[in-house]
């Protein structure tokens, strides 16, 4: 692969990039956090495209553009000679369900977060999702009480139920929902692998924005 510094190029929120960031960030891969300001600017540089799939967010490396979040957090891993980040060959089976539960989980809340204009509808569009989605909650719960990383090792779907699950315990603090109630053992997971090395000196520093989560569109950013 391209030895060159990478570009992450994506809105100024945090949204689907901020997992690809903290990853970056325990992978010690330097690159250039290129923010989209505009929807114009988005508009134009997709018509110049020369690469498939034009979305955000996109990452540049040297000659090479691959975008879709998840193919990107891959290209990482290997990128960084961590192939067992996206799933050793004996857990690709569970690897894939686990995907699959955490992606449920996002698409649910950002929708709300965007169809939401105040904060009691969020708070009932939120219970009502989750509610759905509880047993899958409990389930991911008793994971962790048993392991330290979803599969006993770090791969990159630890960073993407992280980020969730601090989303899910800062709308329970600020709306009053009570997602994370009774999930100790998911909240000390976000928090272990928020304060890995690499992760914890990034948020810390200048480069870590803490908010908004989502778009100027949604009712809970």
């Amino acid at each position: 692969m391209a030895s060159s510094n990478l570009i992450l190029g994506y809105w100024d929120i945090r949204g689907l990039a901020e997992p690809i960031r903290a990853l970056l960030a325990y992978l010690e891969l330097p690159y250039e956090n290129k923010k989209i300001a505009s929807f114009d600017q988005w508009k134009s540089e997709k018509e110049s495209a020369q690469y498939n799939f034009p979305n955000l967010p996109y990452l540049v490396d040297g000659e090479k553009t691959i975008t879709e979040a998840e193919a990107i957090e891959a290209y990482i891993c290997l990128k960084a000679n961590r192939p067992e980040m996206i799933g050793k060959e004996q857990d690709r089976v569970e690897f894939i369900q686990l995907r699959g539960v955490i992606a449920d989980f996002n698409t649910g809340i950002t929708n709300v977060c965007y169809q939401c204009k105040t904060n009691e509808d969020l708070k009932a569009a939120g219970e009502a999702t989750m509610k759905v989605f509880r047993r899958k909650l409990d389930d991911l719960n008793k994971i962790l009480e048993k392991k330290e990383w979803l599969l006993g090792y770090i791969t990159y779907l630890d960073f993407r139920l992280a980020e969730l699950i601090e989303r899910f315990s800062q709308m329970d603090a600020e709306v009053g929902t009570e997602i994370t109630t009774k999930h100790d053992a998911l909240l000390a997971h976000s928090k272990r692998v928020l304060e890995l090395p690499g992760v914890k000196e990034y948020r810390a520093s200048d480069r870590f924005q803490a908010r908004p989560h989502n778009g100027q569109f949604a009712g809970w950013k």
